[in-house]
């Protein structure tokens, strides 16, 4: 993995941001051996080679070894008598993104697939080809290698709607113990009822470390009215610190939570750096049979006794779906694809829209994260008390939840996010954030540059439940070529609304006591793509959000779940594909819509609960316990 600079000549401050990152990764690995291998490995933990140990057909085969896919793996092979084969294209993480300071960087390495999103008129267009960046994580963790580690289950309301809409079994109170099942809340439970799990694999805690700028965030909010808030508990609106899915100020993975445990399960065999290609099914029975995959340069199939399971992601396993004949008929025929099952595959796409742009200065001194700060002292705090700045998932320390003014909602539901980062793309020089999201790099030179080494810091909007939509089409029928990924963002003008509503709301904050006595202010330099504009203006802010707004990540509903009269439903509520007997999606596709979080927690839940329907439906059932 090489971090790059942009510079061919460069001085020492710039040369320090990668220089660091190197140094202690030579500390982390001459201290416990744990370094990255991005080459193909056999096996995982101490079973030795899988070429010796691959068997012809198993009980399961799970593709995608990601934040659903790593749990299904552990909780399937709960059962001895079955034979699980996990399936993954990646290989493992490595160091680096244990570290959460770094998690930037990661958006710009091989542990992503690095999707982009086809050029389409309207927005990203201050981004490089006008194509806005699609991060998906590739490894043993999925996208729980890459993210910023947010834990936020969502609003109790999103689960009802599940239900209302013909979801049974996915009302709040059906999907809570799950909740609780994965977490260890590495902190007291404040709400009325405990609500928090305590044993779960999954830690969650508070970030260890806090800059004197997040408190200045969160009394700003107090000062609005706004209530120190567990949001994944009584309430969401209000304001918290960041509760992290990170152990003692390091990364946890799906991986390290849900595999590192159970690797030495003998009916539990991992295949890495292994590509699906297709489900292969029986044409006159509508069975799934297996799965062919690529694996050293060779096809190979196995094939499956119950169940194939699909966990590669909102992208692709709605890519394997219409690969195998199961997506929209015409479509398939035209691309030359036996049509087996008609089904909306891909045709819708839901995704949060987020506008990481609003940077301000502040008059204060070091306060902000910077990567010419770091040195030894942050190395030992993170090694020896797993405390310090290194711990703080990409500087993102806080977030506030917030139900608008101009909200239509009825319930107690926020419509937009504020996220609180304690820096910008100026603290790292624009080789991490502005690499990872494809910024063009007129605009960091422009706006951001001329700030190299200030105090500063941004105010992320994340617009809940935009109103367009997407979807996911094959570019051929090539299951090596990426899928095309239509966005479809800012297609609704009332999202532009709702953002520009949420960048007012970062600015009443702006507004209070205590962010005045420091001093902070926007920069108000204005971008390349938006200078016909006065800055400030609405026709400014809806200039930027075109250029810059983009998805945070949580693509859903590309294998929506839901009932059988439901047109735009590809899988049931137990998550089997309508039409193929013995095929199951579950991963974020299957979501309905967007929901009031991050998709982190949910994807969690989601595998959970489809683990035990799987053990109900043959007949391993046992019974949750509600206490846990």
């Amino acid at each position: 993995m090489m971090l790059n600079v942009r510079r061919a000549n460069f001085n020492w401050r710039s040369q320090k941001v990668v220089i660091f990152p190197l140094v202690l990764i030579f500390v982390l690995c001459s201290k416990d051996g744990h370094c990255w291998s991005s080459s193909a490995y056999s096996g995982y933990g101490k079973q030795g080679s899988v070429k010796d140990r691959l068997l012809k057909s198993y009980d399961f085969v799970i593709v995608g070894g990601g934040n659903a896919g790593a749990v299904l793996a552990n909780r399937l092979s709960e059962i001895p008598q079955w034979n699980i084969l996990l399936i993954e294209a990646g290989g493992r993480d490595n160091v680096l993104s244990d570290v959460p300071l770094f998690a930037a960087y990661l958006q710009s390495t091989a542990l992503n697939w690095n999707f982009r999103a086809e050029k389409q008129n309207g927005y990203c267009e201050g981004i490089e080809n006008f194509r806005c960046a699609m991060p998906k994580g590739k490894g043993l963790g999925g996208s729980t290698i890459i993210n910023y580690m947010i834990y936020n289950r969502g609003n109790p309301a999103d689960f009802d709607d599940w239900e209302s809409a013909g979801n049974e079994g996915w009302s709040y109170r059906e999907v809570l113990p799950y909740f609780k099942k994965l977490e260890n809340a590495a902190f007291k439970d404040t709400n009325q009822t405990p609500i928090r799990g305590k044993k779960g694999p999954v830690n969650v805690e508070y970030v260890p470390y806090r800059s004197a700028l997040v408190h200045a965030f969160v009394e700003a909010n107090k000062q609005l009215g706004r209530n120190i808030v567990d949001y994944n508990g009584d309430t969401q609106i209000g304001v918290d610190y960041l509760q992290a899915t990170t152990n003692h100020g390091r990364r946890v993975t799906s991986a390290s939570a849900y595999l590192n445990s159970v690797s030495s399960r003998p009916n539990l065999h991992i295949l890495t750096n292994a590509r699906a290609t297709a489900v292969t099914i029986n044409p006159h029975t509508k069975t799934a049979t297996g799965i062919e995959y690529l694996w050293q340069k060779r096809k190979h199939t196995v094939r499956v006794r119950k169940e194939v399971i699909l966990s590669a992601g909102a992208f692709q396993s709605p890519q394997l779906l219409m690969l195998s004949g199961i997506g929209p008929k015409q479509h398939l025929e035209e691309l030359g694809i036996q049509v087996l099952v008609d089904s909306p595959v891909g045709k819708t796409m839901h995704d949060h829209l987020a506008l990481i742009a609003l940077t301000f200065l502040t008059n204060t001194t070091k306060e902000s994260f910077d990567t010419d700060r770091l040195g030894v002292p942050e190395m030992i705090a993170y090694l020896k008390r797993g405390n310090g700045t290194l711990t703080v998932p990409g500087a993102l320390e806080a977030l506030a939840f917030i139900k608008s003014n101009i909200s239509n909602e009825v319930r107690d539901i926020p419509d937009l996010e504020l996220l609180f980062v304690g820096g910008s793309p100026a603290s790292d020089h624009g080789t991490g954030a502005v690499r990872g999201s494809a910024w063009q790099q007129d605009i960091y030179d422009r706006v951001y540059k001329p700030h190299e080494g200030e105090d500063q810091f941004t105010i992320a909007v994340m617009l809940f439940h935009p109103k367009s939509k997407g979807y996911i089409r094959l570019k051929d029928s090539n299951p090596l070529h990426w899928p095309l990924i239509y966005s479809n963002l800012l297609n609704d003008e009332e999202d532009i609304t709702m953002m520009i509503e949420g960048i007012k709301e970062a600015f009443r904050i702006i507004d209070t006591p205590v962010m005045k006595a420091i001093d902070a202010r926007i920069i108000d330099t204005a971008l390349p793509t938006c200078t016909q504009h006065s800055f400030g203006t609405d026709p400014y802010w809806k200039c930027l959000i075109r250029s810059l707004a983009s998805t945070l990540h949580h693509q859903v509903s590309t294998c929506r779940m839901g009932p059988a009269n439901d047109p735009e439903a590809v899988v049931s509520p137990k998550l089997r594909v309508y039409g193929i007997k013995r095929l199951r999606v579950v991963d974020a596709s299957v979501i309905p819509s967007t929901i009031t979080g991050h998709t982190q927690a949910a994807v969690y839940m989601i595998a959970e609960k489809a683990s035990d329907m799987i053990k109900d439906h043959w007949n391993w059932g046992q019974k949750l316990n509600m206490d846990e």
